[in-house]
């Protein structure tokens, strides 16, 4: 919605001509810096202005944006683009909000997973900032929004967008994986099968090395980190299940979901923000703050802060937290894919 003071507050000169509202528009031209990823943004908001300044900045670091001055044609528009990644939403708008915009896009059906919001408003209320939250939004921004915030907002949620097309592109892989697994053992076995002993008559065979303590990894290989990572992937999934067939408060443990969420950042080495892990628990931020303040004194998770900007602070399981829910994983079984009749 208009506002007096909308405009990014250090944004440069505008474009003389944003090209149409509702085209697409491809960054990479304006400082050289190269693209920082391959997800288009849906910019929405009812000032045309505010989107001409959207637009330059994406431009800058590389993004390619799409532009709607109303909810409707932003629906139309991420039915037409699939591959639209992150919405920058304006909150008041005629006709319809950008909360009731972002739950109706929630329940859109997508082939991929559902795009990542920063909610943008020029009025700082509680209530829209708490509806952001359960809608799991990645940004909440109030205007007049300063460039480098802008710019951090989007780089932040364009991660998560990858991190969600890569659990999708996991999640897809894990019946091929499962029937791969079993064919090979059934191959092996059949292999193995009336092989005679090669150890001589009377010897001792070797003591094996002991297992590692609880199912711990040995070493940290490429191919023990993505099965860690499908176990918590199909951990979450399962979460994510139940809370669509049952009402999610009667079931609700958000400092195992923050659990989850950490393990995921530190199996893929990305880090995570306190507001990053709240919103993962699914609960209003002052019981997730609650939550983690408990995980804290646990000895299960600790803060620290960004190195170069002392204003974010992460949150990283500690290495005895990780080992516990590796032992955990351990004894997670993969879902094994039905047989077939008849096999």
């Amino acid at each position: 919605m208009s506002h007096p003071d909308a405009a990014l507050s250090d944004s440069p000169g505008l474009p003389e001509e944003l090209g149409g509202v509702g085209e697409a528009h491809s960054g990479g031209s304006g400082t050289g810096s190269e693209p920082i990823a391959a997800v288009p943004v849906l910019l929405l908001d009812d000032d045309a202005q505010i989107l001409r300044e959207y637009v330059d900045m994406l431009d800058s670091i590389g993004i390619q944006s799409h532009t709607a001055t109303s909810a409707v044609r932003g629906l139309s528009m991420l039915e037409d683009h699939p591959e639209i990644g992150l919405v920058v939403a304006d909150i008041r708008m005629p006709e319809m909000d950008g909360l009731r915009f972002a739950s109706i896009v929630r329940q859109m059906k997508r082939t991929g997973p559902s795009p990542q919001f920063i909610f943008v408003t020029g009025y700082g209320e509680i209530s829209a900032a708490l509806a952001a939250l359960r809608l799991e939004a990645s940004d909440f921004l109030l205007k007049p929004v300063r460039r480098s915030d802008f710019l951090a907002a989007v780089r932040r949620a364009v991660q998560r967008v990858e991190a969600d097309r890569a659990i999708t592109s996991i999640q897809s892989l894990l019946p091929i994986v499962a029937r791969w697994q079993a064919t090979a053992a059934a191959t092996q076995r059949t292999a193995l099968a009336g092989v005679p002993s090669l150890e001589e008559p009377g010897t001792v065979p070797p003591t094996p090395a002991p297992a590692p303590a609880g199912g711990a990894p040995a070493e940290n290989s490429p191919d023990r980190l993505a099965d860690m990572k499908a176990r918590v992937v199909q951990v979450i999934q399962s979460r994510q299940a139940r809370d669509r067939h049952f009402p999610q408060h009667l079931f609700a443990d958000p400092a195992w979901d923050m659990l989850l969420d950490l393990t995921l950042a530190k199996l893929s080495s990305k880090e995570i923000s306190v507001s990053s892990v709240c919103l993962a628990a699914g609960v209003p931020q002052s019981t997730a703050l609650r939550r983690l303040q408990d995980l804290e004194q646990s000895g299960l998770v600790r803060r620290r802060r960004d190195r170069d900007d002392r204003r974010r602070i992460f949150v990283e399981l500690t290495e005895d937290a990780m080992q516990r829910i590796l032992r955990y994983l351990s004894v997670i079984s993969l879902a094994q894919p039905r047989e077939q009749k008849g096999a």
